[in-house]
C-alpha cells in the first residue's frame, strides 16, 4: 500500500473513530456539499469538521466525485480536507498477472488544508440541515 494510500485511510479512520467515540449522544445536523480544487471537483477523499480550537474532531465524511455529507454537532468549525485524484490504474497485487486492477492515486490538495494550524477554511454549522461548499485553491502553499 502507498504512503498517499496509508495517509488517507489513517486520516479517514481518525475522523470516523473520533466522531463515534463517547458516552454522552451529541446532536448534530446532516452537512453536504461540493469540494473542489481550484474550480475541479475533488476525485477522492475526506473532510474534517473540529471544533474551531482545534482541540478535537467533530464529524467527518468520504469525498466521492467532489461531493461529501456529515454529520456535524452546530457551531463553529475548522474545515480539513484531504483529496486525492485518480491518476491511473494498477494491479491490486504486485507480480500477480492476474490481479484485478484498482485505481491509482495522489495527492491532489496542498497539505494545508488537512492541518488544523494552517487550514484557512471554517464553518459555522446552523442548527438545521445545510449545504456547504469549499473550493479550495492550489496555490495555497502554509
Amino acid at each position: 500500500m502507498s504512503r498517499n494510500r496509508i495517509l488517507f485511510v489513517l486520516f479517514v479512520l481518525a475522523a470516523l473513530v473520533m466522531t463515534g467515540c463517547g458516552p454522552e449522544t451529541v446532536r448534530t445536523v446532516k452537512v453536504s456539499g461540493n469540494v473542489t480544487l481550484d474550480g475541479k471537483p475533488v476525485d477522492r477523499g475526506a473532510i474534517q469538521f473540529i471544533e474551531a480550537d482545534g482541540s478535537r474532531p467533530t464529524g467527518g465524511g468520504v469525498i466521492t466525485n467532489g461531493t461529501y455529507t456529515a454529520d456535524v454537532p452546530p457551531g463553529k468549525k475548522k474545515v480539513l480536507v484531504f483529496g486525492l485524484k485518480v491518476t491511473g490504474q494498477e494491479p491490486l497485487y504486485l507480480g500477480d498477472p492476474n490481479s484485478p486492477m484498482r485505481d491509482k492515486t495522489e495527492p491532489m490538495t496542498p497539505g494545508g488544508y488537512n492541518v488544523a494550524e494552517l487550514t484557512p477554511l471554517e464553518a459555522e454549522i446552523p442548527s438545521e440541515t445545510k449545504d456547504l461548499n469549499f473550493d479550495l485553491s492550489s496555490k495555497f502553499k502554509k
